[in-house]
């Protein structure tokens, strides 16, 4: 097994008459298809094991012994992961063949292996079921506790999931994605190309690790004695789409998607050597010009930008174009009616080679390529990104120069060794494989990426108007991945035990080129100010509202910033599956795994002086290396003997992996790379840093005498004495590190389960799964002061102040909330205990026949947590996770992948007729809570130094909140701003529910969602020349509800989550001020806080926003149709 399951397995015993063990009977199992054996005598206690067997079927079983008659066992299938227990009482020669005796355990549920909370799709699964997409994601989500939207699975965050295929890790271990082309939003792999997978949670069997979600298995599918195969292609656009929302026609932009390939199998040698080959291609053209801009200021907002498609000085898009393209010979691009493309080619060869009836081995090889053009982050790096987002929403609508292309590429090879050894008594498996991982980035259209900064303009309702410029995180961006996996399994079969002792091993080699904000991002706070600061033909009258950059400050430039590293995590495992207690299997393990680093890196000797309130960082040390353990165990127990009640459960640690990304930015961010630079009061006098205030295309680049000295670990110092700053590094640098004791995450995990068989063949299951979190991730920020006060008003903490230029002014005065004024950041990497997940799960099975089953449940889940665990870099996590406390004591609260309630159904249903036809209906079902999200101030209102994290006091009435309008053109009073807000309020059932309280953290639940989707297939079929050749025609329906009423099966989103925005405080107060630190009549400083100051803005068209959500525009929140032709032979 591995890491992943890539097998199944067999196992009984052969008794005679009188239940007597018959030892030295021959068993053999043959693999019809491809005449593959395993074969073996049973031992002393009469019992045998075929390890490593063939996924599927059919089998053919039969059992011989000297004096009995020849049993035989026909038409046996086998599942992914499944111990099939099928055991014989032989006859002898006279006894009648009326006698003979067959006993198996053949349900997937209802058997002696499962133990664990687990889902398996077979092929009928993979073939029959909806999948619009043609993504494995369709059929994984059908497991009771996946999430609703994002890949995760029992409230844990996708990026600690594992995915194997054939035994091999086939993660984005670095993790900006889960996923091997992830971020290209396109599968990995092809659906044709799979044969069975499974979803397994709560594994007891230590052979399984490296995460603390959920472990995804796929095996791929493999050639037999017959050549078969199918040429198919799938197309739908804009025509097979709904082209209302709620009742409004709103038009489908046009878009088209195509997803066409072959795939063959068959024979080199017969019943000895096979290959099977599959080659897919993925085309997609779709707008990303989704919500309408409005013709002018006058029109409403209702399903539509506060943009406006002209020249207005506030709103308009069409006159910021006209402007930069005269003034500063920039084309920003377009604003509408432009397309995202999508592409992607993946393929897959498999060799099976029966080297003997005891050895077999398989070799894989797979490869995707794959781009898609991405909208721009909405993240702000080291700050808070802006309000509202960047892309297309019912807010923003940025210019096409913004948004940008990555690629992902993705190469693998996979080998695995499968023996039985000792005539049966041992088996060994082995895997061994090897991925690269080539991802890097350009402008959207494989543009390269010109040097201009991105500019974010807010507009009339408080939220982002519109972005221009190259995304922040895009330039230079490149990761090479390569990981190398060595496994092996060496199992020993004795009387009552199953004895494995195994070694699973990675060893990781990244280089990253990361210059994160290069360029510059300014903010503007109207059109208007862009102008003012802008216009190269009159005085600037006006700054941004924040500027941010970050710098290269090591000779080479980008290249030379790049950092390679490497790591190697070792895992070892020993564990015994024991059946001597009657009815009962007990599997225990102990399982260790010891993260090693491989490289030394550069420190900051600098920095490592400082102190920070008591700590002293370890910029470019490692943790500490110290194994950990996971013991596990679990239960099997057949109640009644006849498999038909079973309870079974277990208890134990799981270990998995840090996104490797998150370490990388301890690797690169380490004060010696980059300088960072931040400003939220941008002043108008030149201040002699060099930084461009007023708005300027030539990014600021370091001068070398600002380079830092690597092998020494030292920045470059300040050598002028005259300097304030002489002395000090000649950068602002922002710092992650790592904690001594950082360790792996690692959860204990436990669950209890009850199988029922119940009338009509049903089975039913009521599952319990707890997962406590033991070295969850928690990032913390090791240059925040104590807060100075409470906040008068709400009574959350207050932070100081800094002042307008930290670059210029590095000393620490009274009321500053940086510890060292020489760091902007200092992100620390850590741990902690907090946090928790369980959920209870009911489900109904019921399989007819292999042409026909059904499937039903309800999971309730809750999930809490500390920090959000699912952003590509430290600072992103630690800049966007909401709280009351400040930023480095965040509440437990929901997990932002939380699904609370959730009712998965799913089924197929095949006929033939006519002896030439067949028609095939598959059908899934998901009916689920809403995605979570958190309201939260726009702007920072505690004064920590990071805008819309802070979530918001629900004011009882009016006295609890001081108003004011937004900005000059505001013409409402007071007492109609609060009616506004009360009024929203009262409508927002979360909100009037917790009035005098604060907002928690993903607190709130976005309407319900229902999704049906359908598939339907039409074979048209002939049997010649020995085979089947078929025709197949097939409808995808997804969201069907949506097609039949346009107000159903919707999705909807907030229309605001920064809900209300702070303008300031009251005077006086200096809390939110950087003061001296005496009075000016020498006494010590005493902090005065004022109330802050907010107002509720309006929509752009100045009506009140007064509903909470907004339903999906987009194509994914309508009814879409897909069709597809597929030969099959």
């Amino acid at each position: 097994m591995g890491q992943g399951v890539t097998t199944a397995s067999m196992t009984g015993v052969v008794k005679d008459t009188k239940g007597e063990a018959i030892p030295g009977a021959n068993v053999v199992a043959i693999h019809t298809p491809s005449g593959t054996q395993y074969g073996a005598a049973t031992r002393a206690d009469g019992y045998y094991n075929f390890p490593a067997m063939r996924v599927g079927g059919p089998y053919t079983v039969t059992v011989t012994f000297v004096g009995y008659k020849e049993q035989k066992e026909e038409n046996v299938y086998l599942q992914l992961g499944q111990t099939l227990v099928l055991s014989f009482v032989l006859l002898d020669e006279a006894t009648e063949l009326s006698e003979v005796v067959v006993t198996a355990t053949k349900d997937p549920v209802l058997n002696s292996d499962k133990i664990g909370a687990s889902s398996n799709f077979n092929t009928n699964d993979i073939q029959r079921l909806p999948s619009i997409g043609r993504d494995f994601r369709d059929i994984t989500r059908l497991t009771p506790q996946a999430g609703g939207s994002s890949f995760s699975f029992g409230g844990r965050s996708n990026l600690y999931n594992n995915l194997t295929i054939d035994g091999a890790t086939v993660n984005n271990v670095f993790g900006l994605n889960p996923l091997p082309a992830g971020q290209s939003n396109t599968t990995p792999f092809s659906l044709d190309a799979i044969q069975e997978m499974t979803v397994s949670l709560s594994p007891y069997d230590v052979r399984q690790g490296n995460f603390t979600g959920a472990g995804i298995s796929a095996v791929t599918r493999s050639g037999t004695n017959d050549y078969s195969g199918s040429v198919y292609y799938f197309f739908r656009n804009e025509g097979m789409a709904g082209k209302k929302v709620d009742g409004q026609e709103i038009p489908v932009p046009d878009f088209k998607n195509q997803n066409y390939g072959v795939r063959v199998g068959g024979p080199i040698i017969k019943d000895k050597a096979f290959f099977f080959a599959n080659i897919e291609w993925e085309k997609r053209t779709e707008p990303f010009y989704t919500n309408p801009v409005r013709a002018n200021s006058s029109e409403s907002t209702v399903g539509k930008t506060q943009a406006t498609d002209d020249n207005d000085p506030e709103t308009g898009l069409a006159g910021l174009r006209d402007f930069l393209i005269n003034n500063y010979g920039y084309d920003p691009g377009v604003y509408k009616n432009f397309n995202r493309e999508t592409n992607s080619l993946r393929y897959v060869v498999r060799l099976d080679y029966n080297l003997s009836q005891n050895h077999k081995l398989t070799v894989r090889g797979n490869a995707t390529n794959a781009f898609q053009d991405q909208p721009p982050s909405t993240s702000g790096g080291f700050v808070g990104g802006p309000p509202g987002g960047r892309g297309n929403n019912n807010n923003v609508l940025s210019f096409s120069s913004s948004y940008y292309r990555i690629n992902n590429n993705q190469y693998s090879i996979t080998a695995e060794l499968n023996s039985v050894l000792g005539e049966g008594k041992y088996s060994n498996n082995l895997v061994v494989g090897y991925s690269a991982f080539r991802d890097f980035r350009e402008n959207a259209g494989g543009k390269p990426v010109p040097d201009f900064p991105l500019v974010d303009i807010i507009g009339p309702n408080g939220q982002n108007m519109t972005s221009f410029g190259p995304d922040p995180f895009t330039k230079n961006n490149l990761l090479n991945q390569d990981v190398i996996q060595i496994n092996d399994n060496f199992s020993i079969y004795k009387k009552n035990h199953v004895i494995t002792l195994g070694t699973a091993n990675e060893l990781y080699k990244f280089k990253n080129r990361f210059t994160a904000i290069v360029n510059g991002v300014y903010r503007y706070n109207s059109l208007a100010d862009f102008y003012a600061d802008a216009n190269p033909a009159t005085t600037a009258t006006a700054r941004p509202s924040q500027y941010t950059i970050q710098y290269i400050a090591v000779p080479g430039g980008a290249d030379a910033s790049a950092v390679e590293w490497s790591a190697l995590q070792l895992g070892f495992f020993v564990q015994d599956e024991y059946t001597g207690i009657n009815k009962v299997k007990i599997t225990g393990g102990l399982r260790v795994d010891i993260p090693t680093y491989l490289t030394d890196l550069p420190v900051n000797n600098y920095v490592n002086r400082l102190d920070f309130n008591g700590e002293q960082l370890r910029v470019g040390g490692w943790p500490e290396v110290r194994p950990l353990w996971s013991p596990r165990v679990g239960i099997n127990w057949d109640v009644k003997g006849d498999r038909s009640t079973q309870v079974r459960g277990g208890t134990g640690v799981l270990t998995g992996r840090v996104p490797f990304v998150w370490l990388s930015n301890a690797v690169s961010n380490n004060g010696l790379y980059f300088g960072q630079f931040n400003s939220t009061a941008v002043p108008f006098d030149v201040t002699g840093d060099g930084f461009p205030y007023n708005f300027s295309t030539t990014p600021y680049v370091a001068s070398p005498e600002q380079f830092a000295d690597l092998n020494a670990g030292m920045p470059a110092l300040i050598t002028n004495p005259l300097d304030r700053n002489f002395g000090r590094p000649s950068v602002v640098a922002g710092i992650n590190t790592l904690a001594k004791n950082f360790r792996f995450p690692q959860v204990w995990r436990s669950n209890l389960a009850v199988d029922q068989k119940l009338p009509f063949g049903i089975v039913g299951t009521l599952e319990f799964i707890l997962t406590k979190d033991i070295n969850a991730v928690f990032i913390r920020d090791a240059n925040i002061a104590p807060a100075v006060a409470k906040l008068n008003g709400d009574g959350r903490p207050l932070f100081g102040a800094v002042p307008a230029n930290t670059t210029f002014d590095r000393a620490i005065i009274a009321n500053d909330r940086r510890v060292q004024g020489d760091v902007s950041q200092a992100l620390v990497l850590d741990n902690t205990n907090k946090g928790h997940q369980w959920s209870v799960t009911t489900q109904f099975r019921k399989r007819f026949s292999r042409d026909f089953e059904l499937s039903v449940a309800y999971t309730y889940t809750d999930a809490r947590e500390v920090n959000p665990q699912s952003a590509s870099t430290a600072g992103s996590i630690f800049s966007s996770q909401a709280h009351v406390n400040g930023p480095n004591n965040p509440e437990l609260s929901y997990a932002g992948t939380l699904t609370p309630h959730r009712v998965i159904a799913y089924g197929s249903y095949r006929k033939e007729y006519a002896q030439h036809f067949a028609s095939t209906i598959g059908f899934s079902l998901e009916a689920r809570s809403g995605n979570n999200f958190s309201y939260t101030y726009q702007g920072d209102p505690n004064s920590d130094g990071i805008a819309g994290n802070d979530l918001i006091y629900i004011p009882r009435n009016q006295s609890e909140i001081v108003l004011s309008t937004g900005s000059a053109n505001d013409t409402r009073s007071l007492d109609e701003i609060w009616t506004q807000l009360d009024n929203y309020i009262k409508q927002d059932k979360y909100l009037n529910s917790r009035r005098g309280q604060f907002a928690e953290r993903n607190g709130t639940l976005s309407p319900w969602v229902n999704y049906l989707s359908l598939n339907f297939l039409q074979d048209f079929y002939i049997d010649a020349g020995g085979r089947r050749h078929t025709l197949q025609l097939s409808a995808n329906i997804e969201n069907f509800l949506n097609l039949l009423n346009s107000e159903w099966g919707l999705i909807k989103n907030p229309a605001r989550t920064q809900l209300i925005r702070f303008l300031g405080y009251e005077s006086p107060h200096t809390a939110g001020t950087v003061t001296a630190p005496v009075d000016g009549n020498g006494n010590p400083w005493t902090a005065t806080t004022g109330k802050p100051v907010y107002t509720f803005d309006t929509n752009a068209d100045g009506t009140a926003l007064s509903e909470s959500y907004i339903p999906l525009q987009t194509v994914g929140g309508r009814w879409q149709l897909q069709f597809g032709i597929r030969y099959i032979f």
